[in-house]
């Protein structure tokens, strides 16, 4: 079974879904769900996270969250944990309360940040719960707006900023922009390789910070293959009179970027099978066998 794909790098920011099991209610009253933001405002400051807007959902949640220090995946996992110890022990339940593992959308800051969090602040409106996302009590709108004091472990500046650099003024504007997003298509459509929302240029480099092969072990190959270098890229630059550099790049070819070892061969003019050769005498070396 195929997982989503994990990428992690300081500054990184996320739009994260979590769902509860098979549609389950997760949020039944408000004492669950100040319950919720309170173990969010301890792994946020834990983690030492940045989270620029919310909106808690009966059945699921939204966060826009900022990873200075490149921890989301430990931090999202502590959150669930907490939340699911909580409501398992409060409604005498076992068994998971989430979903599998939660989505989690890498977000151009540049193009996809205002839409993402317009999106996120709008989830009540959009599911017909209320007429506007000030009534709404869950969510970062409130804060955003300047109708409630911000929370601890929110941000709300970086998203104000965009809008004017007096604060009431860009309040004001934020609000008209949320409203003119009510009834938008999700901007989660737009997704690239199913997890990044952003610019091609912003795709290729989010790749360049996913580790090495193994990080990639068990995700769909739609994923694998985003942004991946060229060929020519890869090659085009090697003196192929070293061997042994054109060999190290021949396995990155095969091993990272999942190349063929036909389109490696039509691209170096070398038989696939030589290539096969190649690569299994390489394998033995670097495992130190004879």
């Amino acid at each position: 079974m195929t997982r989503p794909l994990r990428i992690q790098y300081p500054g990184a920011m996320y739009h994260i879904i979590s769902r509860g099991i098979g549609k389950m209610t997760i949020f039944h009253n408000n004492k669950d769900w100040k319950k919720f933001i309170h173990f969010m405002e301890r792994v946020i400051k834990k983690y030492n996270w940045t989270c620029h807007a919310f909106c808690l959902m009966s059945t699921h949640y939204h966060i826009s969250l900022e990873t200075p220090d490149a921890n989301m995946v430990p931090g999202m996992k502590q959150l669930n944990q907490f939340y699911s110890q909580f409501y398992n022990w409060k409604y005498q339940r076992v068994g998971p309360v989430l979903q599998g593992r939660y989505k989690a959308w890498l977000v151009d800051r540049e193009e996809k940040f205002l839409d993402n969090c317009r999106y996120i602040v709008n989830n009540a409106v959009d599911a017909k719960m209320v007429q506007h996302p000030s009534e709404w009590p869950w969510s970062s709108f409130r804060a955003t707006r300047g109708l409630e004091k911000v929370p601890a472990f929110m941000e709300t500046d970086f998203l104000l900023g965009h809008f004017s650099s007096s604060r009431k003024k860009a309040q004001k504007m934020y609000e008209d922009f949320v409203m003119a997003g009510i009834g938008m298509e999700s901007p989660l459509l737009e997704a690239k390789n199913q997890i990044f929302l952003g610019s091609e240029s912003f795709v290729k480099e989010a790749m360049l910070h996913a580790d090495n092969a193994k990080t990639l072990l068990g995700i769909p190959k739609a994923q694998k293959l985003a942004a991946r270098p060229t060929l020519d890229d890869l090659f085009g630059n090697i003196n192929y009179a070293s061997k042994i550099k054109r060999n190290i790049k021949i396995k990155e070819a095969y091993d990272k970027h999942l190349y063929t070892l036909r389109e490696i061969g039509q691209y170096l003019k070398l038989n696939p099978d030589y290539l096969s050769r190649l690569l299994v005498e390489m394998r033995k070396r670097s495992d130190g066998r004879p």
